[in-house]
């Protein structure tokens, strides 16, 4: 279970999800005790951490008062989730991250949304995003320190988390707007397989890389709104020997060394714990390329998206502004030709994993960096969104500064039930350490 910063261990916020509902389930909490506990530190944290757009107490109360009338059994009753401000709510605002859309009122609520409520779900309120879960910050700081960025562009949701303010959240990853921000917070972050799970309602960054993902503070706990989201598992238990692949990143050495240490010693206790580890080879060449072919895709269809706005001379912020008009210039020869590498590299990528349950590999280049410098780079992320593939970070030691570091399990494409129960085994094997 990861670490909350500044908690009483005592009080049911600091907690796992699937710590409170078994003691709901035994009758020594109730939903309304976890939930008062997860305001009142709301109440006392949020000026600092800035994890939420939108958030009201007693609109989240009432949603609980409705849930607990409901007669039949609900597989999230009562758990308050945060959904990330481009994921459309009916009752909240959705802002989008942006000065072009304050006060928007979408019309009705996004699918995931809808599913969440109907599985009895409370929505905690709308988290941070970067500008349409681009690179243009909101306010949210790291929980762990300040000083530092919680990563993007799913900031508020993964925040929310580390501090205890929510057991879960809701985020999307388009480079690695989901598994950067988990890392640097220090917490689970879960990527699925694009397609999976529908985004309607989600506004877009970019169609062709759009992805739906989320945190909490155990394997558990996200395996939990997986079986929600992803419907029932149809995993086969695991026999035998686990076998993972063993590939850092193409762009691992510019990783910084504290990262590089944190995933050598995973695999190093992996192995004392009777994992076996083989190298797996990806062309470098090919591989390197795709963080390229990210950011084109990404910023091509972006701006096709937001031209009007831009045109219209909306308040944007610089960095959406550039990422707009670098996109103008690609052309819609140059976007196929990036799709189709992508399409090339999912499939080497599959060949390669053959006989392997999943990879290990660099979730983030290191710790969280100062808010004033940015959220990070996703170079160890944009790979594996960019060839669509289910992408699990698990928190895994502290670097020199003393902020999160994590490692990344990735499978490939339709294996996120899979992905998780590996996951599961995985982080109890990384808390021995």
């Amino acid at each position: 279970m990861s670490t909350i910063p500044s908690a009483d261990p005592h009080a049911p916020y600091a907690q796992t999800v699937t710590e409170t509902s078994a003691r709901v389930a035994r009758g020594e909490l109730t939903h309304a005790q976890v939930l008062e506990s997860q305001l009142t530190r709301i109440a006392a944290r949020e000026s600092s951490v800035k994890a939420f757009k939108w958030h009201d107490a007693d609109h989240v109360r009432a949603q609980l008062a409705a849930v607990s009338s409901r007669p039949e059994k609900l597989p999230l009753a009562g758990i308050a989730i945060g959904i990330k401000d481009i994921i459309d709510t009916g009752d909240m605002p959705t802002e989008y991250g942006s000065a072009a859309f304050v006060g928007n009122r979408p019309a009705k609520d996004a699918e995931i949304v809808t599913q969440l409520k109907a599985a009895g779900a409370l929505m905690m309120g709308k988290t941070v995003t970067t500008e349409f879960a681009s690179q243009f910050a909101g306010p949210t700081v790291n929980p762990h320190n300040f000083a530092h960025t919680p990563g993007g562009s799913s900031s508020g949701s993964a925040a929310a988390v580390a501090d205890g303010m929510v057991g879960l959240a809701l985020g999307t990853q388009t480079a690695g707007s989901t598994i950067r921000p988990a890392a640097y917070c220090g917490i689970v972050g879960f990527k699925a397989t694009r397609g999976k799970i529908s985004l309607e309602g989600v506004n877009p960054l970019a169609s062709s890389l759009d992805t739906m993902g989320w945190f909490g503070r155990s394997v558990a706990d996200v395996n939990l709104l997986a079986s929600v989201l992803l419907g029932a598992s149809n995993a086969v238990e695991k026999s035998g020997t686990i076998r993972l692949g063993w590939f850092p990143g193409p762009e691992a050495a510019q990783a910084d060394a504290d990262a590089v240490q944190a995933l050598e010693r995973a695999r190093a206790l992996l192995r004392a714990n009777g994992i076996e580890l083989v190298d797996i080879e990806l062309p470098a060449k090919d591989f390197v390329a795709l963080g390229e072919s990210n950011r084109i895709i990404m910023s091509c269809e972006m701006s096709r998206f937001y031209e009007k706005l831009y045109r219209n001379k909306a308040p944007l912020g610089d960095l959406t502004v550039a990422m707009i008009e670098f996109g103008l210039q690609i052309s819609d020869a140059q976007l196929k030709a990036e799709l189709e590498h992508a399409e090339r590299c999912r499939q080497m990528f599959t060949q390669a994993a053959k006989g392997l349950d999943a990879v290990l590999t660099l979730a983030s280049p290191g710790e969280a960096p100062l808010k004033q410098n940015g959220t990070g780079s996703p170079m160890f992320n944009r790979t594996w969104t960019t060839i669509g593939v289910p992408c699990l970070g698990l928190p895994f030691g502290k670097g020199g500064q003393g902020l999160p570091l994590s490692v990344q399990l990735v499978a490939v494409e339709g294996q996120d039930h899979q992905l998780l129960a590996l996951g599961g085994k995985i982080e109890a094997l990384l808390a021995k350490a």
